[in-house]
């Protein structure tokens, strides 16, 4: 009997470790975006996304970065809006569920500021773009950075509009820390 008490304590304490151990890391990320509506500013965000990196190394060569949203969840405080979004002729969530972005370059500009190759997909376009992008990496963790424009048309969202630009600007920030 002692024996099991042994073995379930050391079992428990694995387990408590690997638990703590994910909950070392606290990652907050925003995905945020404006476009003009009619000659005014209309604000949105994705409420969920993803981003995945991979800035250990000195070796830039080596990083990797790789994210997604999940279309369902844009948000612009207009639930009308929103809906119309998530529709065919916008982000036709029910076939294209995910924009995409995957690293495929770093180019260091200067101290923290690089130029980012990336493959950008959303609907069915796939497009090539450089993103500048602030990444600071350090023992606590690392800040991701971006801020970039995309027309909107290039990847079949909206249509042609009078009243809608076809220019987006995004805005990211992605914090990995340590707890």
């Amino acid at each position: 009997m002692k024996k099991i008490k042994i073995i379930l304590i050391l079992c428990m304490s694995i387990l408590f470790s690997f638990v703590g151990g994910a909950q070392d890391l606290i990652t907050q990320i925003s995905v945020d975006f404006k476009i003009r509506n009619l000659g005014i500013n209309v604000d949105g965000t994705f409420n969920n996304a993803t981003i995945t990196t991979n800035f250990k190394t000195k070796d830039i060569s080596k990083w990797t970065l790789s994210g997604s949203v999940e279309t369902a969840s844009i948000y612009t405080e207009n639930d009308k809006r929103d809906t119309h979004l998530r529709a065919e002729d916008y982000f036709d969530v029910s076939t294209y569920p995910k924009i995409t972005l995957e690293a495929k370059n770093f180019k260091k500009i200067s101290e923290n500021n690089y130029e980012v190759t990336v493959n950008l997909t959303i609907k069915k376009t796939t497009k090539t773009i450089i993103i500048p992008m602030e990444i600071t990496n350090n023992d606590s963790g690392s800040t991701l950075k971006a801020y970039f424009e995309i027309n909107r048309r290039h990847y079949g969202v909206g249509g042609s509009s009078f009243i809608l630009s076809n220019t987006v600007k995004i805005n990211v920030n992605h914090t990995l820390k340590k707890g």
